[in-house]
């Protein structure tokens, strides 16, 4: 086998320039690979983490994107089957420039009660309580800006009203399932409104319900959108997990999108690993008609040739691969994708279907060159070009 492995790095160093060309070709497709086949992967991660929760979001049933009364709180949290109400006001907005987007959301303290996921310390919630300009940040959005506890941050709203927030930022939100969330107070976000002569009506983007238990969500939803079957502003209420799907679905069939990038990308570099496999045979093809005059059977010719192919594919996989895994272990935002909701994630699962995929490309662009190669017979193989 040592024997085989050394045949098979002199022939990849017989040209060397186009060796490495061709390994550094396959390693930025499978860079690109891994991280297009992690955007799907994540958004299933994000609905599935949030189908384990008791939690229900309330819309304006008119329109989600219509607001509804935040007092809406005060009647659901005397229904039976409530843990706790929290009334969630979005605010679009940038830092220092439209590159640097941010999605502010102001709750009022209940969100500690509602989100038990967010993670947040009795330090942070005490903290939240004494200074009005407080903001906790996810742990992506800190690390994407430099930002760190005690920093002055001064938003600006991505709306035509340019309306200007300064927070202090006084906690880093450990959660893995809201890494970018940036969470500020509702009342802040209302007094800055009205002092900008903006409507200052207490309204909420949508209302967030806690359950006491999954046995009572069915139940719960219909009763609140029972109640305010009548009102200005009736409901629809569905869980965290299907409200999430809903909006994945309104932003178009990303899935199919990834996988077509996916497969341009596999026949991209299929196209060019398969000329440079017919360049490698047909300058080895006098190498191989010496081979079998020696006594070497077809397969074990075939076995060597495949073999530069795997190493050269295997090669650039993990140069591809594995700077992706790097760089996006730790998550990285996805926007506005998933309303600020969960992250991209390069997982090992990914890093190794990356690294097959490289592999298995390499070896199918060699199939058509290396057995038309070992068919030919040694008398006829000087003269013949593959």
């Amino acid at each position: 086998m040592f024997n085989w492995i050394k045949l098979v790095e002199r022939n990849m160093r017989r040209n060397l320039r186009r060796t490495i060309l061709t390994i550094l070709t396959i390693a930025l497709a499978t860079f690109i690979y891994t991280v297009l086949v992690s955007v799907p992967a994540s958004m299933d991660r994000v609905v599935k983490d949030a189908s384990g929760t008791l939690r229900l979001i309330i819309n304006n049933k008119t329109a989600p994107w219509e607001d509804l009364p935040a007092r809406y709180c005060d009647d659901i949290n005397k229904m039976p089957g409530v843990a706790a109400c929290v009334a969630i006001t979005g605010w679009p907005s940038t830092w220092r420039d439209v590159s640097d987007p941010v999605f502010a959301v102001g709750a009022g303290p209940e969100i500690s009660a509602v989100f038990p996921d967010y993670a947040l310390t009795e330090e942070q919630r005490r903290g939240s309580l004494r200074e009005k300009r407080s903001a906790i940040v996810g742990e992506i959005l800190m690390h994407k800006y430099g930002w760190k506890i005690g920093d002055t941050i001064t938003l600006r709203s991505a709306d035509s009203d340019h309306m200007e927030m300064t927070f202090i930022v006084t906690g880093e939100m450990a959660s893995k399932r809201y890494p970018n969330t940036f969470l500020m107070r509702r009342d802040y976000l209302m007094a800055a409104r009205k002092a900008h002569g903006l409507p200052d009506q207490d309204i909420a983007w949508n209302i967030i319900v806690r359950a006491t238990s999954n046995d009572t969500m069915a139940t719960l939803a219909k009763q609140i959108d029972e109640h305010f079957a009548n009102s200005d502003a009736e409901t629809r209420t569905m869980t965290e997990s299907d409200a999430l799907s809903s909006g994945l679905s309104a932003i178009g069939n990303i899935r199919a999108i990834v996988f077509a990038l996916c497969l341009v990308v596999l026949l991209t570099v299929l196209l060019i690993a398969a000329n440079s496999t017919v360049m490698m045979v047909r300058e080895q093809i006098s190498d191989v008609a010496v081979m079998r005059a020696l006594g070497f059977s077809r397969s074990a010719v075939a076995f060597l040739l495949f073999g530069e192919c795997a190493a050269i594919g295997l090669l650039g996989g993990v140069l591809g691969a594995l700077p992706a895994l790097w760089m996006f272990s730790g998550g990285i935002t996805l926007g506005a994708a998933l309303g600020g909701n969960g992250a991209l994630w390069v997982t090992p699962a990914q890093t190794l279907n990356a690294l097959i995929a490289a592999l298995v490309v390499s070896l199918i662009s060699g199939i058509v060159p290396i057995l038309e190669a070992v068919r030919i017979s040694p008398a006829l193989a000087f003269r013949k070009v593959v």
